[in-house]
């Protein structure tokens, strides 16, 4: 029943930073907005004791891949909430990563058991936290990239903007893709680091496909930010080359994972 509220919150949440986002120069854009706001505080509380229920309270941590989407919403939601309060111009963004956010949060109670962590310390939960908080923002930088990409086709072929008469400029877009980027880039610095630091076997614990995924995802992600830095990268480059990072840090979180616990009967540990 709490995932049930939770969800609508969280579209609740989306409906008002849309409405806002459409009309920002309308005199009840703004309370739109703090509704919408309001709306999305509830959702992350109500997400958070949904966790809590569902993840923490085990006596042993244990992480469905459904289980593990709602853990990384979690952030993400946070990120998107922020971001819609100190830019509202991106609210509309924020209203897509609000939604998102209540589907995977549906799934926090559902599904059958995950398989438990063996090895409960706060290295762990240090690697955990890092790596939900690095996939949320790159997710973000995805979601922005996708936008930028929608955007510049539109402008391109001289197309009417429709729905995306709703979100920011393609320069605030494309300098967003890169801040969240960026932002995730460092934090999965420290996560894989914190990895291979705390990780004692990455062979015994089925963990060497999910490491060499998500450290390709790295490089790709690094040769972008370089590139940008260097060469000024940008529009259809940038999108590729950050969805594409985005697709094998996928493959890394969940395609590992689906694999090992529904077809072989593995897990991590």
């Amino acid at each position: 029943m709490l995932s049930i509220v939770v969800l609508a919150c969280y579209l609740a949440c989306a409906a008002w930073l849309v409405s806002s986002a459409f009309h920002p120069d309308a005199p009840r854009a703004g309370g739109r907005r703090v509704a919408g706001l309001a709306l999305g505080a509830t959702a992350l509380i109500l997400h958070a004791v949904l966790l809590r229920q569902g993840l923490f309270a085990k006596p042993a941590i244990s992480f469905t891949t459904t289980e593990t989407a709602s853990l990384i919403g979690w952030p993400m939601g946070l990120i998107a909430l922020v971001l819609s309060w100190l830019r509202p111009r991106f609210a509309s963004i924020g209203a897509v990563l609000m939604a998102v956010t209540g589907v995977v949060a549906m799934a926090t109670t559902e599904g059958s058991g995950g398989y438990a962590l063996t090895r409960q310390n706060w290295e762990i939960a240090a690697h955990i936290a890092l790596s939900t908080v690095a996939y949320a923002l790159i997710m973000i930088a995805a979601v922005l990239a996708v936008t930028l990409a929608l955007l510049d086709r539109r402008l391109r072929h001289r197309r009417p903007l429709g729905w995306l008469r709703a979100v920011p400029s393609l320069e605030a877009l494309e300098g967003g893709t890169f801040q969240a980027l960026g932002a995730g880039f460092a934090v999965l610095t420290l996560a894989l680091f914190s990895g291979f630091i705390f990780v004692s076997d990455l062979f015994a614990q089925h963990l060497f496909h999910k490491t060499v995924l998500s450290c390709v995802a790295w490089i790709i992600f690094a040769v972008v930010l370089f590139g940008r830095w260097r060469f000024g990268w940008r529009g259809r480059v940038a999108t590729s080359w950050t969805l594409g990072g985005f697709a094998l840090l996928g493959l890394a979180y969940f395609g590992s994972k689906i694999v090992l616990e529904s077809i072989l009967g593995r897990h991590w540990t």
